[in-house]
């Protein structure tokens, strides 16, 4: 019989639901078939994912469009090693992850039995906090401890920062559960919630910090979804330019600047530019000059939120406040603080005006970022990284509305089309810009895309390698294209056959544009061929463009 281990389980199910868990991203095996067998009969919502590692990605996707956390079941060994990327994205990004690992008893550890490897903490660092729990035992104390433990470390995966915890659950045969009993019932755990306001002195101090200042707000990637309504209205009172990452899903604010790295990039910068103070939110930036830039001059950068204090690699800041980043703004919007009139009116917002201007005819990865500014506002776009997020952070400056998201905590490559299948399991029309070897690198996320019958339209910008390095200084060395271009020649049409996905060969903007206007449901790849060498020569032609706008009247 195998009651205790039915009972303690269900009690572990019930506990993650009472701390707001409600997707699980199962891969099958067999030490993990007591837990799965209980999910399947209480009737949870759940994705098989035979691929633990793209599993892991989904279950990142679906937690990052959500913002509520996602368990991952795993079968014990290397099964579950697959789970790390996903899990590092997680802890760099603030997503809060549950991962469930069945593993092997302690009799079976370390004494050559299969399928055994060391799981318990093996993602380290990565996770907030990692515990062996013991499901097999019949004694009350047991199964209140699962009650308060799993709800506690779930609890935990949604404070700040956010991130992962893992649950390693040791089994000994037999394994299968007790179905058809009564579920019994398991009391929500009130943890509180944290809700952090600047002090009166404090918020005192800020302002005066702030009155009469040349003020620039940086939104860069952010896991809080913050309003922006709250922001364009804090940006209007404070004469303030928002300069937001791509990442931010602050890009359709009246005050927003989008083409900062260009502007840096091309040289095309100003010392009445530069703000007197900024107000830093959110992550890392994509711009990797924004920061510098501001170092360089001395510029004063304040840091808000309570997922992102110390994390500041440029150590360009000068203070820090962990508070609740949308309460701060509220609290702001509330005092007589001011800005300085003139620097959004008489310099920002002539910028912003001059850099709306561009677009190209021909269909590039910079027209790409042009043309998808016209989704609709019910759509929602995921990036890929490398060029990708890097082209769009420059150049895409949405119509709408728009929900985007990117894997920019551990920026890796890997785990792309999953992640975005994750995104687009809400069934809502949902679009991937991905170049071509992080396509190659996740195609086992297609499997799942088909699967979860996902509205995907995945856009591969594809010039046969690794187009960002020809950017590198490495460019020009020997051993260059078979180190670094690494072309695979790959025929994504044939890729797209094997999934019974759509395949479109786009030539031209005009025919990318009327599929941008025209509902589509289902999984579509979509391919923008060029070559490495014409995709350097388009950005430095753009780039010289911007500079010699910003430097001529039109």
């Amino acid at each position: 019989m195998n009651e205790p281990l039915t009972n303690n389980l269900k009690h572990l199910i019930l506990a993650l639901e009472a701390q707001g868990v409600e997707h699980f991203v199962i891969s099958p095996g067999s030490r993990n078939t007591p837990l799965v067998l209980l999910l399947a009969e209480h009737h949870v919502k759940f994705t098989m994912a035979v691929d633990e590692r793209s599993a892991a990605f989904l279950g990142l996707g679906i937690a990052k469009n959500t913002n509520q956390p996602v368990a991952l079941v795993a079968t014990s060994g290397t099964a579950t090693a697959n789970y790390l990327p996903a899990i590092a994205e997680a802890k760099s990004y603030h997503v809060p992850l549950i991962v469930l690992t069945t593993d092997r008893p302690q009799e079976l550890q370390a004494i050559g039995a299969p399928q055994t490897i060391g799981q318990f903490n093996m993602y380290g660092n990565e996770v907030k906090e990692a515990i062996n729990l013991e499901v097999q035992d019949q004694h009350a104390d047991v199964t209140e401890y699962i009650d308060y433990k799993v709800q506690q470390l779930t609890h935990l995966s949604q404070t700040a920062p956010f991130g992962a915890v893992q649950i390693n659950l040791p089994l000994r045969k037999p394994l299968v559960p007790e179905l058809g009993l009564a579920w019994p019932s398991v009391s929500h755990q009130d943890f509180g919630k944290l809700i952090v306001k600047l002090d009166t002195p404090s918020l005192d101090k800020l302002v005066q910090q702030l009155q009469n200042k040349k003020i620039m707000i940086a939104v860069g990637p952010t896991d809080l979804a913050l309003s922006s309504v709250a922001f364009e209205n804090l940006a209007d009172k404070l004469h303030a330019p928002i300069i937001a990452d791509v990442l931010s899903n602050l890009r359709n604010t009246h005050h927003t600047i989008v083409g900062m790295d260009a502007l840096l990039a091309a040289a095309a910068v100003n010392d009445e530019m530069l703000p007197d103070v900024v107000l830093r939110f959110g992550g890392t930036p994509v711009s990797a000059k924004l920061f510098p830039w501001l170092k360089e001059h001395n510029i004063p950068v304040i840091q808000i939120g309570m997922n992102y204090i110390g994390q500041d690699h440029t150590r360009s800041v000068s203070a820090s406040y962990a508070v609740d980043e949308n309460q701060l703004v509220k609290q702001l919007l509330d005092t007589d603080g001011n800005g300085n009139v003139n620097y959004w009116q008489q310099i920002w917002h002539p910028i912003q005006a001059k850099l709306s201007n561009f677009s190209d005819n021909a269909l590039t990865s910079l027209s790409l970022a042009d043309e998808l500014a016209n989704l609709p506002t019910d759509n929602q776009l995921f990036l890929a990284n490398s060029m990708t997020v890097r082209d769009f952070d420059q150049y895409f400056n949405p119509k709408h509305s728009l929900k985007i998201l990117g894997n920019r905590g551990a920026n890796g490559i890997d785990g792309t089309i999953s992640t975005a299948t994750g995104m687009a399991i809400n069934q809502k029309p949902t679009w991937l810009v991905i170049g071509d070897l992080a396509f190659y690198h996740d195609m086992n996320g297609l499997m799942l895309a088909s699967q979860t019958h996902a509205n995907l339209t995945i856009i591969v910008t594809n010039n046969d390698g690794g187009g960002i390095f020809s950017f590198l200084p490495q460019a020009d060395k020997p051993y260059f294209e078979e180190m670094f271009g690494t072309p695979q020649h790959l025929a994504i049409d044939k890729v797209a056959a094997l999934y019974d996905a759509e395949y479109v060969k786009l030539t031209s903007v005009a025919e990318l544009h009327k599929i941008v206007m025209t509902p589509f449901s289902g999984l579509r790849i979509l391919e923008i061929t060029d070559t490495r060498d014409h995709n350097v020569t388009i950005h430095n032609q753009r780039l010289n463009e911007i500079k010699k706008s910003m430097t001529h009247e039109n």
